[in-house]
């Protein structure tokens, strides 16, 4: 083994060990999260008979994270997987992550709608948007997945789970750049009526639920979208997944917390 090889290997290895510790950080966080929400949701999503599309939509967004999450640390941890295995683990949570979000992303779609108060030049303008964004991001996800190799041979030995050692960069942009236009487009449509509210006083329930979850929410999800996209473009494909559990978590977190408030505070849900 050359020195440069070596060098290759440790930098890669190293690269492995700080995602590794970052999706445990982002595991941690979410069982956390889902501990201290879990009143709320035993009172307004299990304590409710009745099954509709967002409590459907919650569970999922709820419950595949814990998978989506366990998964990415099973790919950084295991050893003496094969290229093979890795990528079809990779595929796996490529995935569980577009089916997650896309989940995610309609619940804060029906939230504006329902603020909206389900105008039909609302729906049908969500709609073509939402559709806009879904069926490309599902197409996108697929490119990724072949577009990822892992044939770097090591000869120390495959001790450090499954190294990603090429990919497409504008691949794994583009997703986080839809959403990025979506979710700013949501945020901008949310500010009519939270000036209305804010107009009408800003002390009602439903004010404040519009002012603090429709606006607050949706500049920490630009945030991470648009941070997303940074990071993609200036770090190797080793680092790919450095920061899409934490995606994962706060979309997650912030979607489910939609709903919890919304029950919580109007007693019933503005989702139907």
């Amino acid at each position: 083994m050359d020195s440069i090889q070596a060098h290759t290997i440790l930098v890669l290895l190293e690269h492995g060990r700080n995602v590794t510790y970052l999706h445990v950080a982002c595991l941690a966080l979410w069982v956390f999260e889902c501990l201290i929400t879990l009143d709320k949701e035993v009172t307004y999503i299990w304590g409710s008979p009745r099954w509709s599309v967002v409590k459907v939509l919650y569970i999922i967004v709820r419950y595949s994270t814990y998978v989506d999450a366990s998964l990415n640390i099973v790919v950084q941890c295991v050893p003496s997987l094969s290229p093979k295995a890795c990528k079809s683990l990779y595929y796996a949570i490529i995935w569980l992550l577009a089916v997650g979000m896309t989940a995610a992303e309609i619940i804060l779609t029906l939230r504006v709608w329902a603020v909206w108060q389900k105008r039909k030049i609302i729906t049908i303008v969500l709609t073509v948007c939402l559709i806009g964004i879904v069926v490309p991001s599902l197409v996108l996800s697929a490119f990724i997945g072949r577009s990822l190799t892992f044939d770097l041979q090591l000869d120390i030995g495959r001790i450090g789970g499954c190294i990603v050692t090429g990919g497409k960069a504008e691949l794994e942009v583009a997703p986080w750049v839809l959403l990025l236009a979506y979710d700013t487009f949501m945020m901008l449509l949310m500010l009519p009526p939270a000036y209305d509210a804010y107009k009408r006083g800003g002390k009602s329930t439903l004010a404040n639920v519009v002012i603090r979850d429709g606006i607050i929410y949706y500049v920490y999800l630009f945030v991470v979208s648009l941070v997303n996209i940074v990071v993609l473009l200036k770090i190797s494909p080793d680092y790919y997944s450095l920061l899409s559990m934490i995606s994962r978590v706060i979309y997650s977190s912030l979607c489910c917390r939609v709903v919890l408030n919304i029950r919580e505070r109007m007693g019933k849900s503005l989702l139907p």
